[in-house]
């Protein structure tokens, strides 16, 4: 009997050991992609100091130190952190990269002068070679990408409905909201839908984020922008992939913002009207002006006599989008396909809605923007070709 209490006592102390090693417990995933640049985010099981080495892809020497990417702040390396995100910069266009995260464990830090570094960990140690990406090209009209929307936790759905895609073919993957039903936890993000997406595409392909209401909603809301770094820290912004822009529009909420159900906590009237004062700009700015397309992402469709939020964005984003020469809009939020002609119900372009159980293919090439909404076992449900507008020129602005 002694005998077997030692020998458990024994291997509770060696899992309790195990557990308490350092070790990357998500990630890789790439998100915030640009021409220069992308953020590479991971976890790990014990406080760290973490960094990022990446090389041109066709560079067979190992990266040196010049080119380690640390996630800092005002000059200052980040440690005694589980989650991080490394921003990697001063990169080129159209380009490919390999690149490896390493975490040093943080074992003490006492004071100012005193911190104690254990292990290394390297993710990519197991797979015997370096993940791979390659950033958004400077020119070209032709662009392909993914949408994904109204997920709601169900990781297992999205890894059969991806099953069969080649991601290899994309620039990048957009999340158009509601990937999961609220924001519990880190944890819960990861299970939902992270750790899916990162085994499928993202540590290669990275992903663009637009927050839908639901991820407006639950106790870990306000970090959730801790996971989809992005830029100036908002939930909305223009990208370009060559010569196609992508602005990424945050929806706020669908209800009033003294509805019950968000606890005096919404203020998303005053935040969508500040987002459109941005919006006013952007469509002015270098980048959306000299585009050759123009694709706007957003969760919740705009429209008159609807719910609240849907009212608000149609009264403050359509006037402006329709004053812009937007090519196409997609959105998601409805759980059900819908789509609206352009000169329809007010807007001046094309809205598709996807449902919730199919993905949206998106390819822009011959001055066409070609559309396919694909369900369960590659089964294409609905086709739309757009042909893109002309070069949009804005009306000189009042004095």
């Amino acid at each position: 009997m002694k005998k077997l209490l030692f020998v458990l006592a024994g291997l509770a102390f060696a899992l309790t050991a195990a557990a308490q090693e350092l070790r990357i417990t998500h990630g890789p995933y790439l998100c915030d992609m640009s021409q220069d640049g992308v953020t590479v985010v991971w976890t790990t099981s014990r406080p760290a100091l973490s960094w990022v080495e990446a090389s041109p892809a066709d560079s067979l020497a190992p990266a040196p130190p010049q080119l380690r990417y640390y996630q800092t702040v005002a000059g200052r390396k980040l440690a005694g952190r589980t989650l991080h995100a490394v921003r990697v910069r001063g990169l080129q266009p159209g380009t490919g990269y390999r690149y490896r995260i390493f975490s040093q464990e943080v074992q003490s830090w006492p004071d100012v002068n005193n911190v104690t570094y254990g292990k290394t960990v390297d993710a990519d140690a197991a797979r015997r070679r370096a993940y791979g990406f390659r950033t958004f090209p400077a020119a070209g009209s032709a662009c392909s990408f993914l949408v994904l929307n109204d997920i709601h936790g169900k990781a297992d759905y999205l890894t059969r409905l991806c099953k069969h895609v080649d991601f290899s073919e994309l620039g990048f993957v957009a999340f158009n909201g509601d990937m999961s039903s609220s924001v519990e936890s880190g944890e819960q993000l990861f299970k939902a839908y992270l750790d899916a997406s990162a085994a499928l595409f993202a540590a290669e392909t990275p992903i663009l984020f637009t927050r839908g209401n639901h991820e407006t909603r639950g106790v870990f809301a306000d970090s959730l922008g801790d996971y989809f770094p992005g830029q100036d820290g908002r939930f909305y912004g223009i990208y370009r992939y060559g010569d196609v822009c992508i602005l990424l529009l945050d929806c706020g909420e669908d209800k009033p913002d003294d509805h019950a159900e968000y606890n005096g906590l919404a203020d998303y009237d005053a935040y969508r009207t500040e987002e459109c004062e941005w919006l006013k700009k952007a469509v002015r700015s270098e980048e959306f002006l000299t585009a050759s397309a123009r694709i706007v992402l957003l969760h919740i469709p705009p429209a008159a006599g609807a719910w609240h939020g849907s009212v608000h964005l149609n009264e403050l984003f359509v006037p402006v989008l329709n004053e812009a020469g937007i090519d196409l809009m997609l959105c998601g939020h409805d759980h059900c396909y819908s789509f609206r002609p352009a000169g329809e119900q007010g807007t001046r372009f094309p809205v598709v809605v996807n449902d919730n159980r199919s993905y949206v293919r998106c390819d822009v090439a011959d001055s066409l923007i070609r559309v396919r909404i694909v369900g369960p076992r590659e089964k294409v449900l609905h086709t739309h070709e757009f042909p893109l507008k002309p070069q949009f020129q804005p009306e000189p602005e009042s004095i």
